[in-house]
């Protein structure tokens, strides 16, 4: 997906909202679009938390930068952890298809509880 400066600014004067923002949110959910439609992800990850509230029900005028995913694949914790190198694979995908950079963020537990984070950058056109 792809918008221009123009679009952006537009977008930005019209909501009240800094353009920096805008252009993250609206990466965010080209993110949650490819997972939607990804053939191996859209059944095994759900977006939840404050942002999937705010952007589904509640429509406040808040804009988040973040978004929270919970793996629902398999019951079974061995069938997690096989799925687990597909599921960044395609993930990674997702944020190179946007041009966006990724960068692993260390889990304190993430052997206990099979957790993950992964800091995506870009490099904004709004600034």
């Amino acid at each position: 997906m792809e918008i221009s400066k123009q679009e952006l600014l537009r977008e930005a004067l019209e909501t009240g909202f800094r353009p920096e923002i805008m252009e993250k949110v609206w990466h965010l959910m080209a993110i949650l679009d490819g997972i939607s439609v990804h053939p191996f992800l859209k059944d095994r990850l759900v977006l939840k938390g404050g942002t999937a509230l705010n952007l589904f029900f509640f429509d406040l005028p808040r804009l988040s930068v973040d978004i929270d995913l919970n793996y629902i694949g398999q019951l079974d914790r061995q069938e997690m952890i096989l799925e687990r190198p597909e599921v960044e694979k395609a993930l990674e995908a997702i944020f190179q298809r946007e041009g966006l950079s990724i960068r692993r963020i260390p889990q304190k537990h993430a052997g206990e509880n099979g957790s993950f984070a992964m800091q995506v950058f870009l490099e904004g056109m709004a600034t």
